[in-house]
C-alpha cells in the first residue's frame, strides 16, 4: 500500500515537472524568435553586439568594443539571427526531452527503452549545447563580423561530460531493465 501511495506521488510529481518544462520550452522559443527578429529588424541604440554576443539595454561602446546593431548589413544581421538559433536550439531540445522523460514518469512508465532513449538524446542535447558557442561564433565570422574570443567557457565542457554520462546513465538503465526482464522470467 506504501509502494503505491509513493507511486502516486511519483507520477504527480512528474507530471507537474512536465508542465514547468513545457513552460520552460514555450519561453525559451518564444525568447529566441524576439532575439531572432530584433537581430533582423531592431535600429535603436539598446542593442549591441560586442565580446560576449548580443548587449541588451547598453548602448554601443566602441572602447568597449560593442558596435550597434544598425551598422551590420542585411547579410550579417541574418547570420546573427542564425547564431541565437544555433546557441538556443540544444536547450530547446534538452527541454524537450526531459519534458518527454516526465511525461513518461507520470504515466508510470519507468526504466523501459522509451525512458532510456529519452535520457539518450538529452545527452545528445547536452553534447551538441556543448559545440554550438564554436559553431556560433564561426557562423558570425564567416558573416565578416570579428571573432568573439569569450565564446568559451567552462560550461561547455561541463555539458560534454554530462552529454557522455546521460549515455551511461541510459545504458546502465536499459541493462537493468533487461536483468529484471529475465527474472520476471523465472517464476
Amino acid at each position: 500500500m506504501q509502494d503505491q501511495a509513493k507511486r502516486l506521488v511519483i507520477r504527480r510529481r512528474s507530471g507537474l515537472l512536465a508542465a514547468g518544462l513545457t513552460l520552460a520550452l514555450v519561453a525559451t522559443a518564444a525568447l529566441t524568435l524576439i532575439l531572432a527578429a530584433a537581430a533582423l529588424l531592431y535600429d535603436g541604440p539598446l542593442l549591441s553586439f560586442g565580446p560576449g554576443g548580443l548587449w541588451i539595454g547598453r548602448e554601443p561602446d566602441p572602447a568597449a568594443g560593442r558596435t550597434a546593431l544598425s551598422v551590420f548589413t542585411p547579410s550579417q544581421r541574418l547570420m546573427g539571427a542564425v547564431a541565437i538559433c544555433i546557441l538556443t536550439a540544444p536547450i530547446m531540445f534538452i527541454l524537450h526531452q526531459a519534458r518527454e522523460l516526465f511525461r513518461l514518469y507520470a504515466s508510470g512508465i519507468v526504466f523501459a527503452f522509451a525512458n532510456a532513449r529519452r535520457i539518450k538524446f538529452m545527452g545528445v542535447g547536452f553534447i551538441l549545447y556543448s559545440v554550438a558557442p564554436f559553431v556560433a561564433n564561426r557562423v558570425i565570422i564567416l558573416a565578416g563580423v570579428t571573432n568573439d574570443p569569450a565564446w568559451f567557457h567552462l560550461d561547455e565542457v561541463m555539458s560534454l561530460i554530462f552529454g557522455v554520462l546521460a549515455f551511461v546513465i541510459a545504458d546502465v538503465m536499459e541493462f537493468g531493465h533487461e536483468i529484471e526482464q529475465e527474472r520476471d522470467g523465472f517464476v
